[in-house]
């Protein structure tokens, strides 16, 4: 059975308060706009200090909105100061892309509609904060996207639809696919919003024991352990970009690994430990890994240096072939 119809009367807008903060979250209130929801404001996250000359940075959204004049909160926290001052702006409904916080209880029960949420994973497996990156790493073959009602829990509310599922290539990286699907919710966001209006589709329920859960990434994350398998060294390439990004180190300082595959096995068996530096017999830097494989170092940053091919840095320092990467 539908629910009955939760909408506003014929021709009058719908009003959205939207949250979000990356480039990405922009598609979705582009789309609201487009489909004349009415935002009357928008919450994103405070300017932070970025760049070398750390400048006060405000975020994507902050600035997209501001061109369009539409009002801007930027609250450090959702503390009850932020709260009250969301809750002054009567609205239907409230949109949360990618903003990066958790809503606090007092803002979910708020609007009439709830608090829907786009999110990057085919719920109820990937809830959580990592979901993209998660499913690279886990070398999952397909991934999608869920719009759903956020509750308390994370990311356990209930799903209004999903997309279709979204195939993994085994080249993409996490920012291009986490892009790619915010921009698939954002193309299905307003019919799905609409028919949950209008009492055409009912929510339902996660199957709990289903579930699977990211956790937040660190920094340390990105630290490769060479004695793993090359595919999980270059899925963890692909599912840390651009951030925490992949490093080990070298000489005792620190080297990223910026762009790496997996070797091609032209190499004889040379018995190598894991971490070894060497060239292969087509004259490619490789480092020795896990379960007798190999990768081949594409684009590396040493301490203090630009980032350049592998090949230049060897041939720069003849030293680094025959070294260890991660030894102590």
């Amino acid at each position: 059975m539908m629910n009955p119809p939760l909408g506003a009367p014929k021709g009058v807008a719908m009003r959205a308060i939207f949250f979000g903060t990356p480039n990405a979250a922009i598609a979705s209130l582009r789309a609201l706009l487009g489909a004349e929801f009415e935002v009357p404001l928008i919450c994103t996250r405070a300017a932070r200090r970025a760049g070398r000359g750390r400048i006060l940075a405000p975020t994507p959204v902050e600035i997209f909105g501001n061109d369009l004049g539409i009002s801007v909160v930027t609250p450090q926290t959702l503390d009850h100061e932020a709260v009250a001052t969301i809750r002054e702006i009567e609205a239907d409904v409230y949109v949360v892309v990618a903003y990066g916080r958790l809503i606090p209880r007092e803002l979910l029960s708020t609007p009439r509609l709830g608090v829907v949420n786009i999110h990057p994973s085919l719920l109820p497996r990937h809830r959580g904060p990592s979901p993209v990156a998660t499913a690279i790493l886990d070398g999952d073959a397909s991934t999608g996207v869920s719009i759903m009602l956020l509750d308390e829990g994370m990311d356990t509310g209930p799903i209004l639809a999903q997309s279709e599922p979204v195939s993994i290539s085994s080249d993409v990286r996490c920012d291009a696919l986490t892009e790619h699907l915010f921009d698939l919710g954002a193309g299905i966001l307003p019919v799905v919003l609409k028919d949950y209006v209008d009492g055409k589709l009912a929510p339902r329920q996660q199957i709990d024991a289903d579930a699977t859960v990211t956790s937040l990434l660190t920094k340390s994350d990105g630290e490769i352990d060479w004695k793993a398998s090359a595919d999980r060294i270059v899925r963890m390439n692909r599912a840390y970009h651009p951030w925490p990004g992949t490093s080990t180190s070298w000489r005792g300082d620190a080297f990223k690994v910026v762009d790496v595959e997996i070797g091609d096995g032209t190499e004889p068996e040379r018995g190598f430990d894991a971490g070894a530096v060497f060239r292969a017999d087509d004259g490619n830097v490789c480092v020795a890994s896990g379960c007798g494989s190999s990768v081949r170092l594409v684009t590396v940053q040493a301490a203090g240096r630009r980032a350049m091919s592998a090949a230049e840095f060897a041939n720069g320092r003849p030293e680094f072939i025959g070294s260890r990467l991660g030894a102590e």
